[in-house]
Formats: structure tokens, sequence, C-alpha cells
């Protein structure tokens, strides 16, 4: 165990793995809000939830509809403001720019989404002021938290790999953690410290971006929006898109089954279980290779809500707690792992930071939505039929089985970030357009790095964060290369300086000889000698990142060097 513990802490670009700092997890205190506010009776009862037909769209909610609409008003509202806001940005972003380069979005986002949210909690005599006040806070809320999903989306595309990968699992676990304790509030308690939470995540964002951070931010727009053919950001997201709305439709209409609100002792215990789940998942995705994927997402998604489904088809009404437990757990794991395929969207060249974190998050909430819709709709047939709960559960078992076929067909397309590995880089600045034939190439250079990477930044040299491409994966469907330009913000070297390149493999052959490294460690060597990074090589070698961590140490031992940089002039002389 000690063993493995260290490797786990092994050197990543020469240093050990370090605690995050607080501000690092700000997107926890974002994820903790929205499943107080909605997901969960964490923080209270919003307003529309107490009338009748106000829409449940807290888990487990009751909804007995006498005005449809004003079921789909109090349901729907929070949810297409968001939507809307998402959509904008994605289509704005190429002429005002992204959030992050509008620095007063940074404290009028947070602001916005605490000062308004205590408004969809108010409830009052008349049902028009109390729409009235619900719209307001619903809009509003709808609004700024977008932003924020937004900017931290850049934040996760702009950090090396193997530190999102490290801030995602312990984020969503950290959220889970906050909204098991405000669950345990009573009054207005809970509702003050939720709507706190979007403050809180806005400061952690405001220190965490630093002018470095945008700088890496602008290297990897200005990659995609000078690619050699330029694509647009849904070109590579059809299916994904699909698969997303579609399995957060059903994990949304699980989450209604209950008849009876789920608070107290039920609430806390399916949280404990959604950390549980998150923490596995989270482990087991990092550890190993080719993890990071929406197919691994789905190997456990999908067996978790076919499980809450058959419950209640076993069950009834007895067994809807298991589906809503389902529920949660799937969101929270669909979101751990999310945060994490879209960032290295982005650091592929498929779309800028921006718009890669919006659109992930606009499927997020359209599937959310569209599940709130369908279950409003026909939510009063349903009840008139005496098998209406477990025909809908068969139905959604159905659908997702189908759904889940259907999305895994092309694999290629719906889950590789392939790399394109230019063989002599062009170096050009930020503020230069690059030209089509050396965007492959374009590298561009910071003062410093944000926290964990380095100063450097290139178009080329990088990792392929879901899986190694084939040949033919290694261009899109035009021919163009697909880039991903954020690895050399973890590598200290440049790529056109590579050791592999400037000296050839029969260098790195003769030293691996010379110091009696094994066959697998030679390969290592070959690659961290190129500047890869341990996530790279993990993925590339198809091997853990323990094993993977394991190789280098005893590489470095029998080299003896201390360092990348040590191991990288060993090679150059």
């Amino acid at each position: 165990m000690k063993e493995r513990f260290e490797t786990w802490l092994a050197p990543q670009n020469d240093e050990r793995r370090e605690v995050a700092p607080l501000r690092q997890l700000g997107w926890a205190f974002l994820l903790a809000w929205v499943f107080c506010v909605f997901y969960t009776n964490a923080a209270g009862v919003l307003s529309g939830d107490e009338i009748p037909g106000g829409g449940g769209a807290a888990a487990g909610a009751p909804s007995r509809p006498s005005s449809m609409g004003a079921a789909l008003f109090y349901a729907v509202l929070p949810l297409a403001a968001s939507v809307a806001t998402l959509a904008a940005i994605v289509l704005a972003e190429p002429r005002i720019g992204s959030p992050t380069s509008h620095r007063p979005l940074f404290a009028v986002a947070p602001a916005l989404t605490t000062a308004s949210t205590p408004f969809m909690f108010v409830s009052v005599a008349d049902p028009g002021l109390n729409a009235l006040l619900f719209g307001i806070g619903a809009v509003a809320t709808g609004i700024g938290s977008a932003l924020l999903w937004a900017m931290w989306g850049e934040y996760y595309a702009v950090i090396p790999r193997d530190r999102s990968e490290w801030l995602a699992p312990v984020s969503a676990v950290s959220a889970a953690v906050i909204v098991l304790l405000v669950s345990s509030m009573d009054g207005w308690v809970p509702v003050a410290v939720a709507a706190a939470l979007p403050l809180l995540s806005g400061l952690c964002f405001h220190l965490a971006w630093t002018p470095e951070a945008a700088r890496i931010e602008e290297a990897l727009a200005t990659a995609h929006r000078f690619a050699t053919e330029r694509r647009s950001p849904l070109a590579g997201l059809g299916r994904t898109g699909f698969g997303i709305l579609v399995v957060f439709s059903i994990v949304s209409i699980a989450g209604m089954m209950s008849a009876e609100r789920v608070e107290g002792i039920p609430l806390q215990a399916i949280l404990l279980f959604s950390a549980l789940m998150m923490a596995v998942v989270a482990a087991m995705a990092i550890s190993g290779p080719r993890r990071i994927s929406l197919f691994f997402l789905y190997r456990w998604i999908c067996p978790t809500l076919v499980i809450g489904f058959a419950a209640v088809i076993l069950f009834g009404q007895a067994g809807a707690l298991v589906a809503v437990a389902a529920s949660l757990g799937g969101r929270f794991t669909f979101c751990l792992i999310a945060q994490i395929y879209f960032a290295n969207y982005a650091a592929a060249g498929r779309a800028t930071p921006a718009q890669a974190s919006s659109l992930g998050w606009l499927f997020v909430h359209a599937g959310d939505l569209l599940g709130l819709v369908l279950w409003i709709v026909f939510k009063p047939l349903m009840l008139a039929q005496p098998a209406g709960l477990t025909a809908v559960s068969v139905g959604c078992i159905v659908v997702l089985v189908t759904v889940t076929m259907a999305v895994m067909g092309e694999t290629s397309t719906f889950l590789r970030i392939p790399e394109h590995r230019a063989a002599t880089p062009a170096k050009e600045s930020i503020g230069a357009k690059p030209s089509g034939a050396t965007i492959a190439g374009m590298k561009t250079r910071t003062s410093c790095a944000p926290e964990g990477t380095s100063a450097e930044i290139t178009a080329s040299g990088v990792d392929s964060p879901i899986e190694a491409p084939t040949a033919q994966e290694a261009t899109s469907e035009s021919g163009a290369p697909q880039l991903d330009v954020r690895q050399a913000a973890t590598s200290p070297i440049d790529a056109d300086a590579a050791p592999g390149e400037a000296h050839g493999a029969a260098r790195i052959d003769e030293i691996a000889r010379e110091a009696g490294l094994t066959p697998r460690e030679a390969e290592v060597f070959a690659l961290l000698a190129q500047g890869r990074s341990i996530p790279y090589i993990r993925d590339e070698l198809i091997i853990s990142r323990e094993t993977a961590a394991t190789h280098a140490k005893h590489i470095y031992a029998k080299l003896g060097v201390h360092s990348r940089q040590e191991l990288i002039d060993l090679v150059r002389r």
C-alpha cells in the first residue's frame, strides 16, 4: 500500500503532486449549489414546488398538477434561462470573446446568482407575485450560473491534464459533502448557505484565473480559430451531444419517480452513496489508461439507472427511492466525467475552451429540460394507468439501451480526440495570425504558466486526451489534422528541440542498452525524452498511471538523473 501511494505521488514534470489549493476547488461550490437548489431538497423547497403543479424540479418532489402551464413555468424556466445563456456564449464567443475575457463577469456572475437564489424560495399568497419573484430568481440564476459553468470549463481546459483529472474528482466529492452538510440544516439557514456558494465559487475563480491562464486560453482559442480548415465546434459533438441529452433526460425522469419528497436520512444516505460512487469511478478512470471518456461513463451510468428502474418495476413506489439514488449518483458522476471530457475536447483543438464547456453543459441542461417536460406532460396519462410507473420504467430502459448501442457504434467519432504531431513546428506569437500551412506547429510562449504548468504552450507534441489514434483517425473527416494544444503546457521543452527528433531513436536506444533498461522501460524512456507526460505515456502504452510512474522512477534511478531536464540533457549530449 505504501508503494502504491508513493507511486501516485511520483514526479509529474519533475514535481511531486501537491494538495490542490482551495481556490482551485471552486468548481465544487458551484456544483454543490446546483444540487442544493435544484436536484435535491437540501436547501429547502422551491416556491414553485409548494404550489400544486409546481413541477417538482427537485429529486423526488411530488407533482399533482392542477395547471400544466404552471408546472412547466416553475420547472422549465431556470433551465431554459441557463440553456439560452450557454447557447449565446457559443454563438457570441467568436465576436465578443469568452466570458473570461470580460473581467467584470468574474464578479457579476457569482453576485447575480447569489442575490437571486433566495427569490426562488420566497412563497407568497398572491400567485401572480409568487410567479414574478420566482421568475426573477430563475432567470437571474440561470444566466449567472451558466456564465460560471463556462468559466470553470475554461479553467479546466488550460490546466494540465493530470491536474484536471485530480481536481475534478476532489471537487465533485467535496460538492457531495457540502450538499450533505446543507441537508442537515433547518429553516432559512440552508437557503442562505446555498445562496453563498456561487459567491465562494466566483471568489475562487477570481484567485485561480491568472494572466498566465488567460494567455494559455488565448493560445487554445487561436489554435482552433486559425486551423487549416476551420471546424464547427459541433463537428465532433453530434453523437456525443445526442448521447448526453438522452442520458440526462432519463436521469431527470428517474429522479422524479418518488411520490414523496426525499429528505432527511434517506437523502443523506443517497448523498453518501453518490460520494462513494464518484470516488470509485474517479479512481478507476484516473488510474487506468484511456478511461476519461463518455464510453467509460456509459458503462457506469447505464447499469446504475437500469437497476433503479428495475427496482420500480419490481417493487413499485417502494423501489422508487432506488431510482432516485441512481439518478442523483448518476448526475454527480456525469458532471465529474463531463468536466474533464470537455476540457480535453477543447485541448484537442475541436473548439475554443469557452465553446467546449458551454456546449457540454448546454447538452446536460437541455437533457434535464427535456426530461422535466416529458415527465410533466405525460404524468397525468401515467397516473391514469395502474401500471403507468412500470411502463415508464420499461420505456426508459429500452430507450437507454437503444441509444447506448447507437451512440457507441462509432467510437472513433464519439470518443476519440486524436493527436497530430507536426514534424516542423513554426514559431508564431499569440498576436500573429498563423498561416494555414503552419498552424499545426504553432507555438505560443508565456512568461510563466498557471499553477502546475510550464511557461510554454505549443500546438505540437501534445497529449491525446482520450485515446491514441489510428492512422485514419489522425485526421478529421475533411482530411485536416486535429490538434491538441494543451500538452505542451505540461512539457518543459520545445517540440522542435525534442531529443527524440534532434538525435533520433539511435541515441535513445544506445542509452537504454548501456543503462540496462527493460524493453518497456526503453519505451517509456523514449517518450520521456520527447517531453511526454505521465498521463500521455499511460494512454500511449495502454498501461496504468501507477505502472507508468513506476517505470519513470526506475529509469531515473538507472540513468542517475533526478529530473526530466537532466534526462533530456543526457540524451542531447
